[in-house]
Order: C-alpha cells, then structure tokens, then sequence
C-alpha cells in the first residue's frame, strides 16, 4: 500500500517540476522580443568621417547622415500599453495607457512612464513593485501583492530586468 502512495506521489512531483518548466520557459520567451539594434548618432558620425570630404557634396552626405541619426532616435523609441487591474472594492480604478519608452526599456520603465504613483524597493532579485495607486502588497491579505504578465505571459524575472520591445502589452493585476 505504501509503495503505491510513494508511486503516487513521485508521479506528482515529476508532474509538479515538469509544469513549473514549461512556464518558466513560456515567461522568458514572452519577454524575449526581438529587436533590430537601432542606429545611433555615434554610428552616423562614424559613417560621415569615413567618406571622403570633397567639395560641396560631402557637406551634403553628412547632413544626411545626421538627418538619418535623427530618425533613428524616434525609432530608439518603444510604445507599449500598460494597465492596471485593481481589486474589487479598491479605492482606486483600473486603469490603461500607451507610453513611450527607451528602446530597450523594462516593464518598471513603462509602469513610470505613466505617472502613476508607484512605490518600489530593491530585492534580491531586482526591484519589487510594493504599491500601485495606493493599493499595497499585503494590504488585503498577507499574501496580496502585485504581479505582472507581458503579452498576456507571466514572466519570472524581476520587472525591472524585463525588457519590453515596441507594441508589448504589460498587465498588471493585484493578486488577493
């Protein structure tokens, strides 16, 4: 009898750390957007100083390559969607909004971005958002706390290491 129970529960276990995998491998593909490194201004005066200077056309050439430096820095740029789900009865709302932030920016970035009042600290593992709006971790139990998904993904890593590429969805939700 025993040796069925223990049967059981390895089963379970092997079940548990099987499972565990996959969504840990789901959350870090779903922060791991692709993104084509943009040029930067640096790159545009390099590219300038390696063309030969001659006559009025080279002043032509490197004002263009400074107008291309300009619009690569409109595309350094990354617009993503934040919103917050607050729990039933909160004193605050939920609510949603588009930022922009740097290219490269993290989930913690965006949640700045739109002006809410955030309140966070350093951890272990990164920063830790402990309020949103007024609603606090372990205001509504002791373990409430705010979590958060990219592209409707959860994530495992700290939302400050999170990096967020242009059109990403971040959803965060106070778990009760």
């Amino acid at each position: 009898m025993y040796q069925n129970v223990e049967k059981s529960l390895r089963k379970k276990f092997f079940a548990s750390v099987l499972a565990l995998a996959l969504a840990a491998m789901l959350a870090l593909a779903g922060c791991a957007g692709e993104t084509a490194p943009a040029d930067t201004a640096a790159d545009a005066d390099n590219a300038a100083a390696e063309q030969p200077a001659t006559g009025d056309g080279a002043a032509a050439g490197a004002d263009a390559k400074a107008g291309d430096a300009a619009g690569a820095s409109d595309a350094a740029e990354a617009k993503v969607t934040v919103s917050v789900a607050m729990p039933e009865g909160a004193a605050a709302s939920s609510e949603s909004a588009e930022v922009s932030i740097p290219a490269e920016g993290t989930v913690y970035d965006a949640l700045v971005a739109t002006g809410w009042d955030v309140q966070a600290e350093d951890g272990d593992y990164g920063k830790y958002v402990t309020s949103i709006n007024g609603i606090a971790n372990g205001s509504e139990g002791e373990m409430s706390g705010w979590v958060f998904t990219v592209n409707s993904e959860q994530v495992t890593e700290g939302c400050d290491a999170c990096k967020l590429a242009d059109g990403d969805t971040v959803e965060w939700t106070f778990f009760v």
